[in-house]
């Protein structure tokens, strides 16, 4: 019996370790192009529904890829979320020209993008949105679902890619002002600093103009968010009077 259960044991703590070990691990020092192609041959790389643009000539092809093997696709869907994006890129093609090209060489994971807006103003008409996360905030060595993703936008043909959102900050959400190009945008701060973002974090609300310096600027500030701690305080905390006892 008690072979038995040290077999059961250690079969558990070897499908725990496998579970975590959904990143392959790869000796990329002094590869040849042959070899990285070998590799290469167990993912499946899939350029999803293509997303047309309104009044453009451009299309996007979100980029994903799948590990053959086990027969998923990596998204914030699934178990292996932590270790691949939903998207890694996206492929623009311009159905004129016929040309195509990246939205970046950088390391990203996108979450989501935003297009053919409802009720936007006349920047917001030419643009997208996208939810990404670019930076190792914890320092673990990969971008996961555990680094602050950033609102990011650019033009429909992917050009002038840049940051809106504060760094290092977690985006909660975002909202636009009808018929205007103004976003208001919610985000989590690491008051902590601990390096996550969670519930003991402190939540912050920006308004963009896109049609000012696309600045991020606090609706309330340090000063008014005190204020307002104050002022609960004051109306709602049950307080003993003169006339109570301890």
């Amino acid at each position: 019996m008690k072979n038995l259960l040290l077999l059961l044991l250690s079969a558990a703590i070897l499908s725990c370790t496998s579970r975590e070990q959904s990143t392959p691990l790869i000796d990329a020092e002094n590869m040849t192009q042959e070899q990285i192609d070998s590799v290469l041959t167990e993912f499946k790389f899939e350029y999803t529904q293509p997303v047309l643009i309104d009044s453009s000539d451009h299309v996007l092809l979100p980029i994903t890829t799948r590990l053959l093997e086990r027969r998923r696709t990596y998204d914030r869907e699934n178990y292996y979320d932590n270790d691949y994006p939903r998207y890694w890129n996206i492929l623009f093609y311009n159905k004129a020209s016929g040309e195509t090209s990246l939205l970046t060489e950088s390391k990203f994971r996108i979450s989501d993008f935003k297009v053919n807006m409802e009720d936007k103003g006349p920047m917001l008409a030419h643009s997208i949105l996208y939810e990404i996360t670019d930076l190792d905030y914890n320092k673990d060595g990969k971008l996961s679902g555990q680094d602050p993703e950033h609102l990011f936008i650019s033009n429909t043909d992917g050009s002038d890619l840049r940051r809106l959102s504060p760094i290092n900050e977690d985006l909660e959400s975002f909202t636009l002002i009808p018929n205007s190009d103004q976003l208001i945008i919610k985000t989590r701060r690491d008051k902590n600093g601990d390096l996550k973002f969670n519930t003991e974090d402190e939540t912050i609300w920006y308004r963009i103009d896109l049609q000012g310096d696309s600045t991020p600027l606090e609706m309330v500030d340090s000063v008014d968010r005190k204020k307002i701690e104050n002022l609960y305080f004051d109306q709602w905390l049950k307080k003993k009077t003169g006339s109570e006892q301890p």
